[in-house]
């Protein structure tokens, strides 16, 4: 009976401890990195009875701690840790204290055909059992497993890091800059624990107005996955470089790629657009639709779908149309972005619409960057994400208007409207406004002799493919002379200057041009001051809201001058003003100098505040910023 009970004991111990080894054999298949695969092996050691345990991994002459307190070890000096892996050997001492904080009652090295490439620390406390051989062999089984899944840690890493080096070279290294396109990419890796694949886009000038735009998703991951990409890329570029149209180009495509081992199932969507016209022709390979975005909202366009490359048998590739108009924008993207586990792929979908339609009036740098925030929240990816915005601009805005104050307003209308088609960001659009406003009122003022309607500027407005903004206002008089005592006058030019960039004023018997380059994005984000003066609490208010320009200053003057007369002291609210022009600032000046004590009010980080500062009113008066 005795001898029945030992053998079933003994039975049940190598049942448990075969199936403790099978557990750890488990989780290490399923650990991809070093730390995954060391948190694995503690686990299981404290399972096995230890108090605590380490996993140390060599990197060059020092011993790096994988799983425990953080710590590094010099690999030449005496630590048990150091000794086991210099010489291969396992220690198993009786209980002793942890070194350097490190478990070391037992060290067992980790080889890898020889060669120790770490070792796992164990300390065991006083109430533990004596371990015996079985126990023993287990920690020793247990270790040759750890080193060789840190191998696999190891490579898999190597080879992750290969294929999303490999996959980035392949992919364009900036979008080309086109004067009526705007375009924006993201491509941003999966999961730290999945290898890199083989999403891919591209953006290809094909002739003077029409571009092609293609993104596509290679089946599988890996160094082999992004060659195939690369080939896909390269063969689809060259046929829409030929003039050959998207579903034409994907008919050449699929024969390309049923040559190419591992192409099969892959899937691609490519079209053309024409900026002239603002057609849009595409066709699908088995991609998910077109999103088009616009004024409106965001919607789908379900034409154009078509088999994944290299079926046999499947039906011809269709084009889709639409026609899309100046500050509407394209978005193509890969199923990275839309699919996740234990969902269907609609829901995807329209979160991706519902977040592009949010974020529509914004800049595509802007709008790549929401759609993206918007979908994946602060998840990473499980799987590669590449999306693709392309904005089509406005044609330049060509303007000619009466040399009076009156055209000012009109002026900034068609501005803010050509503003909004070339989706210009908002603090873009204030300095626009603000140095285009000031060229034209130059010409209003100096240009002619007389307010004759028949007198008349140009203004053209032009993006460039850099992305910046090209002025140009031109009148057809011959500038009034500068009188030898300005004054308070000339900020205009001040402001102009300070706004843009290669500024020139030419002038000859046909007129006056002024021309500059407004950067887009370029403007660092104002800061809020610092310090500013008290308000005159004991001064009157006067308010002006509105526009203070050419049109208002003398009404607005008065009023302040009738503030003035009453008591000598004056605080001009501002903070209701959208829009101050150099007139007005001459205007705030010249009363400023009939005043015993005048004082400013705005907001802090308005367009207002800029003009102040711009100025260097703000330096000459009192001005209080309120936050």
């Amino acid at each position: 009976a005795l001898q029945r009970a030992g053998l079933l004991a003994a039975e049940s111990l190598a049942r448990r401890t075969a199936e403790g080894l099978s557990d750890v054999v488990s989780a290490l298949s399923g650990a991809t990195t070093p730390t995954q695969v060391a948190t694995v092996i503690t686990r299981h050691a404290l399972a096995l009875g230890a108090a605590k345990a380490v996993v140390v991994l060599r990197k060059g002459e020092q011993l790096e701690v994988l799983a425990g307190p953080p710590a590094r070890i010099r690999l030449d000096g005496q630590h048990p840790l150091a000794r086991a892996v210099r010489t291969g050997h396992t220690a198993w001492p009786g209980h002793s204290d942890a070194v350097d904080g490190l478990p070391s009652d037992a060290v067992v090295p980790l080889l890898l055909e020889g060669r120790a490439i770490g070792a796992i620390g164990l300390a065991f406390s006083a109430e533990s059992p004596r371990m015996g051989p079985g126990q023993r062999a287990i920690i020793l089984t247990v270790a040759g497993q750890c080193a060789q899944a840190l191998d696999r840690a190891r490579l898999h890493a190597v080879e992750h890091e290969v294929a999303d080096i490999l996959q980035r070279s392949l992919l364009p290294r900036e979008l080309p800059r086109l004067a009526r396109l705007a375009a924006a990419s993201r491509y941003l890796p999966g999961s730290a624990d999945t290898q890199a694949g083989g999403d891919w886009y591209d953006l290809i000038p094909v002739d003077d107005h029409r571009v092609a735009l293609a993104v596509g998703d290679v089946v599988g991951h890996g160094p082999a996955a992004a060659a195939v990409m690369g080939q896909l890329r390269s063969a689809l570029a060259s046929y829409l470089l030929d003039g050959h149209g998207p579903a034409a180009a994907l008919e050449r495509l699929d024969r390309f790629a049923a040559r190419v081992p591992g192409a099969q199932g892959s899937t691609c969507v490519c079209l053309t657009l024409d900026s002239l016209t603002g057609e849009l022709r595409f066709a699908r390979a088995g991609h998910l639709p077109v999103l088009l975005v616009g004024p409106d909202g965001a919607e789908y366009s379900e034409e154009g779908a078509g088999t994944v490359l290299a079926v046999l048998g499947r039906p011809s590739y269709v084009e889709g149309t639409a026609t899309i108009t100046p500050g509407m924008s394209v978005l193509l993207y890969t199923d990275g972005l839309v699919e996740r586990r234990h969902e269907v792929v609609d829901e995807g979908l329209t979160r991706l619409a519902a977040a592009a339609a949010a974020h529509r009036h914004d800049d595509p740098d802007t709008l790549v960057d929401s759609v993206v925030s918007d979908v994946l929240g602060d998840d990473p990816p499980l799987d590669d994400v590449a999306v693709v915005v392309v904005r089509l601009m406005p044609a330049p805005l060509f303007v000619t208007l009466p040399a009076v104050p009156g055209s000012l307003r009109p002026l900034r209308r068609s501005v803010a409207a050509w503003a909004v088609e070339a989706g210009l960001p908002d603090a873009t659009v204030d300095d626009l406004q603000l140095a285009v406003g000031e060229a034209a009122a130059n010409a209003a003022e100096h240009a002619y002799p007389d307010s004759d309607p028949d007198n008349t500027f140009d203004c053209v407005l032009r993006r460039m493919a850099s992305g910046d903004i090209a002025v140009r206002v031109r009148d057809r008089g011959r500038w009034r002379a500068v009188p030898s005592d300005p004054g308070f006058r000339g900020r205009g030019l001040q402001v102009i200057r300070a706004l843009g960039r290669d500024v020139r004023m030419q002038t000859d018997p046909s007129g006056t041009e002024v021309l500059f380059r407004l950067p887009v994005g370029a403007r660092s984000a104002p800061t809020a001051p610092q310090h500013t003066p008290a308000l005159d609490a004991a001064a009157p208010v006067v308010a002006i809201t509105g526009d203070l320009d050419t049109q208002t200053v003398d009404e607005v003057r008065a009023r302040l001058l009738a503030a003035i007369d009453r008591g000598g002291r004056v605080v001009v609210d501002l903070r209701q003003l959208h829009h101050l022009t150099s007139a007005g600032v001459q205007m705030l000046m010249e009363v400023a100098d009939r005043a015993a004590h005048l004082s400013i009010v705005a907001t802090a980080l308005s367009v207002v505040a800029r003009v102040l500062r711009i100025t260097g009113v703000d330096e000459l008066l009192a001005v209080h910023l309120e936050t």
